[in-house]
């Protein structure tokens, strides 16, 4: 897997900033998924929904996509000892999603993660991250299927994957549970 470049946007960081113990989670280059299958045994995807509508504003300007323009977005929950541990949101433009990117519209439960890091050609982004606060429109979505102690603040982070010229953006919110160790 190549990097490629992007910019950053307001509200995301470069860095993570202060003091976590999300830290090595956000940090991590590698497949995400490949590391939760590590942790858990009993790793599965529940698929939140998926269709298209209009991604969030600071997701058009990374798309190159107008305001009035409609997005496949999906948005899974990645379960581990049957807990939500990490919401994963992923965003690409009518345009992108042919040639290699057009079977994500039927990947169902199939992690994301096993075919980006599965393709050589496919070229990561820097990772970005963010604490979502509770107007955030991501902690938003996912408070419309999990419940949260009000005014949580849940880190994310984002990058984009690019193969040949066609883009697609994904956005993964932690929950504090996966830096707990697994009951075994």
């Amino acid at each position: 897997m190549h990097r490629v470049q992007d910019r950053q946007d307001s509200g995301w960081q470069a860095h993570v900033v202060g003091h976590t113990p999300l830290r090595p989670w956000l940090q991590e280059r590698g497949s995400l998924t490949a590391r939760l299958k590590k942790q858990y045994p009993d790793f599965a995807v529940q698929v939140l929904s998926q269709g298209w509508r209009k991604p969030n504003i600071d997701e058009q300007a990374l798309l190159r996509l107008s305001a009035a323009t409609h997005a496949w977005v999906r948005e899974v929950m990645l379960m581990g000892e049957g807990q939500p541990q990490v919401f994963a949101h992923s965003v690409i433009a009518r345009q992108d999603l042919r040639g290699a990117w057009c079977q994500l519209r039927t990947i169902d439960r199939v992690p994301l993660g096993a075919a980006l890091f599965a393709n050589a050609s496919v070229q990561r982004g820097r990772l970005h991250y963010r604490k979502l606060s509770p107007g955030h429109p991501l902690h938003k979505a996912f408070c419309r299927h999990f419940s949260l102690p009000s005014r949580q603040v849940l880190w994310a982070r984002r990058s984009l994957f690019c193969l040949r010229h066609y883009r697609l953006l994904v956005t993964e919110v932690f929950l504090p549970s996966c830096t707990q160790p697994p009951v075994r």
